[in-house]
């Protein structure tokens, strides 16, 4: 068997954008960058990939509960091909439904959020980063 792959899944948004470093089935939340940028986004994540010598990054895809569309799985898309260009490296899709909103409840029970107002990105990127890793039987 080769080695194994790094992995950086990323929470897209348009204001904030979480990433998450994920190896062997394991995952750490990594940092929320700002996402009003596209380009500047686009730089820190690619710093973030060479840093960590990631081979993958998988990004969260909001699709409805019935797997449709919408206006911002479309942004998301469009982000990938920008990541898929600048950083030479495979964008795999993953849906993201309620990741957000796990991740904050996850954290509020846990007792790493305090305030609702902190961003929770980087966790909800961990969160598709395992559910991805579980689907291919990468965990």
């Amino acid at each position: 068997m080769g080695k194994a792959q790094t992995f950086i899944g990323i929470d897209y948004g348009t204001v904030n954008i979480g990433l998450a470093l994920g190896k062997n089935g394991l995952v750490t939340p990594l940092v929320v960058i700002p996402g009003k940028n596209v380009n500047f986004a686009i730089n820190e994540i690619n710093k973030h990939a060479l840093l960590n010598k990631v081979d993958v990054f998988v990004l969260g895809l909001p699709l409805t509960a019935e797997d449709k569309e919408t206006r911002q799985s479309l942004a998301v898309r469009k982000f990938a091909k920008l990541l898929r260009i600048y950083s030479k490296k495979p964008v795999e899709f993953y849906s993201e439904h309620h990741s957000t909103m796990e991740a904050r409840e996850e954290m509020m029970e846990t007792g790493t959020l305090h305030k609702k107002s902190k961003p929770v990105d980087n966790y909800a990127a961990a969160l598709i980063l395992k559910r991805y890793f579980e689907s291919n039987g990468l965990s």
